[in-house]
């Protein structure tokens, strides 16, 4: 509960002065939920009109556990699902159980991201604004720009840039690993994300 507190008394209330209380949304993917779950909190109730959303990789879940209230759909009931499947190449984030941190989140809705549309988007940040992201980072963007675009314009829409892509050499940023999966990059705007 240490990480949940942490950005309960830290992140959230510096969101809050940086953005001097007028933001609309927070997103943010989860590990064990601290950061989502602190951060939403806070939020919460420093205006309960703050809309707080889980952004979920590839093989998590936690968008089942939000949207529907189940944490696996019945393909991936007990005993069906594979052992080691290929879910995701996105590190630190999404995971098949609900944490005590998690519990403690207030969330309005949850949106499910591809590893596609994470490579993507750390190579558009790194090409137009020069921040080498990782992966973790990369799918909070994607689900930044989703709710940007489901809100609408004249709102802000905050996430966290939590991991540098220097811990991610061995397989989001290595070249022949994408193409070997069939995720070598090819976007040059956020094309990637046209529904």
């Amino acid at each position: 509960m240490a990480n949940y507190r942490a950005h309960y008394e830290w992140t959230g209330p510096e969101i809050w002065e940086q953005t001097k209380g007028i933001l609309h949304a927070f997103v943010a993917a989860a590990g064990t939920g601290g950061t989502i779950a602190g951060v939403s909190r806070y939020l919460k109730e420093k205006n309960r009109n703050v809309k707080c959303f889980l952004m979920d990789p590839p093989g998590s879940g936690l968008f089942n556990k939000v949207t529907r209230g189940v944490m696996y759909t019945k393909e991936e009931a007990e005993g069906k699902r594979l052992k080691n499947p290929f879910d995701t190449i996105t590190e630190g984030i999404g995971i098949n159980r609900v944490t005590r941190n998690f519990m403690m989140a207030k969330l309005d809705g949850a949106y499910r991201g591809t590893d596609r549309e994470a490579v993507e988007m750390s190579r558009f940040l790194l090409r137009n604004d020069g921040l080498f992201v990782g992966s973790s980072s990369a799918m909070n963007c994607v689900g930044a720009v989703r709710v940007a675009r489901d809100l609408g314009p004249g709102h802000t829409i905050v996430t966290i840039l939590c991991d540098s892509g220097m811990r991610h050499l061995s397989k989001f940023f290595n070249d022949q690993y994408l193409a070997d999966h069939g995720l070598t990059p090819t976007a040059t705007g956020l094309e990637f994300l046209d529904k």
